[in-house]
Formats: structure tokens, C-alpha cells, sequence
């Protein structure tokens, strides 16, 4: 008599726990993608590190379909990566869910990574830079006020180098853009007027300083180059 009551609440505790769980599933499957849109903010407000709170997945992760291709872990690692900024990410895309979630899709600024993240409950496509989740807004590059020493020093491009380039925005500083001048090899001895100054940020290139130079003899020459890159006595 005893087995079939201890049977009875077995079966009884177990049909319960099935209920909850059951009950748990349906209504994760109904949550759904409620928007799916481009975001046209500014770039330069979507530039964003990772935290490690979050993975990528391949798709938004209330499909079945839905895998994870860059686990949280690796992406906390990312974040401090002491690279020239070819890990921080764009976000392109912005999704919500049924029950208020947002997930942004980005990639890194080498195109290595790419997927849908977490980034909380705000609003992403009025204001992308309302993170949380997943990402953080990240200031890739900062301009500083210009010393009145440069007003009368030109500077020169050190070597007669092609590796020596100018960029239309310091390299890996923002996504897609970059390289201005494939080689400096035939005007390195063209003095140079530094009109704008700035370092990298997050210990990227080790907060490299850069130089914005103009080339009245040469206009094609203009862009941002690495400080190190140039010097105040032309090359020989």
C-alpha cells in the first residue's frame, strides 16, 4: 500500500515539474522579433567595445534556428585586447523583441566577428549609444586642442617609405574607413602643416598620437599619420 501512495506522489510531483517546465517552454516560444531595422544614427555613436555579459549569436536568439558564435567569454577578452582597434565593433542593425529586449547586430571593425548581441531594454535606433548588455558606446579616437608650436613648424614624413600612409581617419578608429594614400614615397620632402591632433583610445596602438597634416603642394597628400611617422627636418 505504501509503494503505491509513495508512487502516487512520485508521478504526481513529476507531472508537475513537466507542467512548469512545459509551461516555461511556451512561453519562451512566443516570444517573437517584434522590428527588425537598419539603424541610421551617426557611426561614430555606434562604435562600441564588448563586455563580456553577452555572446554573439547568429541570429536573434528567439529562433530555434539561433547558435552562438562567439561565446561572452571571448568577447570579454576582446575588450582589452591591446590590438590597433581592429576589435571594436559597428552595430548596423537593431531588433526587439515581444517581451521588450533589444539585440543589435555588429561586427568588428576587421569583419572577424559578426553576429546579434544583447544590449538591454533601451532604444537603440533613437539613441545608439543607450546601451547595456553586451556592449558599451566606445570613443575610438579624440582630438585634442592644436599647440600654437605647430603654427610655425612644419613637420615631414620621416621616411621615403611606402608603409608610411595618410588616413582619411586614423586607422581602425572607425569602421570602413581608413587609408587616404597608398604611399607618401614621392612627397616625403614636402613640408607639412599639422592642422589637428589626436590619440587613440581604450590602450589601442598605446594611444598612439596622430597628426591631421595638409600638403599645399600637393592636396592629395592630406589625412591623419601616426606622429611617429614624421618628423620636423625632412628626410635625406
Amino acid at each position: 500500500m505504501t509503494h503505491h501512495i509513495l508512487a502516487g506522489v512520485t508521478f504526481a510531483v513529476m507531472a508537475v515539474a513537466f507542467t512548469q517546465v512545459s509551461n516555461q517552454a511556451a512561453a519562451k516560444s512566443t516570444i517573437s522579433v517584434t522590428s527588425n531595422q537598419a539603424l541610421t544614427t551617426d557611426g561614430i555613436t555606434r562604435n562600441y567595445l564588448t563586455t563580456g555579459s553577452a555572446p554573439l549569436y547568429s541570429k536573434v536568439p528567439v529562433y530555434k534556428s539561433a547558435k552562438v558564435v562567439t561565446k561572452a567569454a571571448a568577447l570579454k577578452t576582446l575588450a582589452t585586447t591591446a590590438d590597433a582597434g581592429q576589435t571594436y565593433f559597428r552595430g548596423y542593425r537593431a531588433a526587439q523583441t515581444s517581451n521588450g529586449d533589444w539585440y543589435l547586430k555588429v561586427v568588428s571593425f576587421d569583419k572577424t566577428y559578426r553576429g546579434w548581441i544583447y544590449v538591454g531594454t533601451n532604444d537603440p535606433t533613437t539613441d545608439s549609444t543607450a546601451v547595456s548588455g553586451g556592449l558599451k558606446t566606445a570613443e575610438t579616437f579624440k582630438e585634442q586642442p592644436l599647440p600654437t608650436y605647430f603654427a610655425n613648424t612644419p613637420v615631414y614624413f620621416t621616411t621615403p617609405k611606402a608603409s608610411t600612409l595618410t588616413d582619411t581617419a586614423p586607422d581602425y578608429t572607425q569602421y570602413k574607413v581608413g587609408r587616404n594614400l597608398n604611399s607618401t614615397t614621392e612627397f616625403y620632402k614636402d613640408p607639412l602643416t599639422v592642422t589637428k591632433i589626436g590619440t587613440k583610445q581604450n590602450n589601442r596602438d598605446a594611444n598612439a598620437t596622430y597628426y591631421y597634416v595638409t600638403d599645399s603642394a600637393h592636396p592629395q597628400v592630406n589625412g591623419w599619420v601616426k606622429q611617429s611617422d614624421v618628423a620636423t627636418s625632412p628626410a635625406n
